[in-house]
């Protein structure tokens, strides 16, 4: 069953986000659940923080992933909201899944 949240996305603004090889690169590291924090995640691609930030704000935007404060209310924590990943490791935006390898 789809996620009714998803259905109210814009397949334009979500194909627009991952259309960034760094931004689909940064889903995959968030496929999982994990939540990351963007210095988290540019630590893990080797990028400047700036950058990683701005493309987490645009897939965050595009409603590609979600976010969070963390316990100590100063980092913001991203990830991919469990109602969108499946067991197979696809993520499922209501008119489309999108496979992550």
């Amino acid at each position: 069953m789809a996620n009714p949240t998803a259905q109210a996305l814009d397949p334009a603004d979500l194909f627009a986000a991952l259309g960034n090889p760094l931004r689909c690169e940064m889903v995959k590291m968030l496929a999982g659940g994990r939540a990351l924090s963007a210095s988290q995640v540019a630590a893990a691609v080797q990028r400047d923080f700036d950058g990683v930030s701005k493309h987490l704000r645009i897939l965050r935007k595009a409603r590609v992933l979600a976010s969070r404060s963390a316990e100590d209310r100063r980092t913001e924590l991203y990830f991919i909201p469990e109602a969108n990943r499946r067991a197979d490791g696809a993520l499922d935006y209501g008119f489309c899944v999108v496979r992550v390898e």
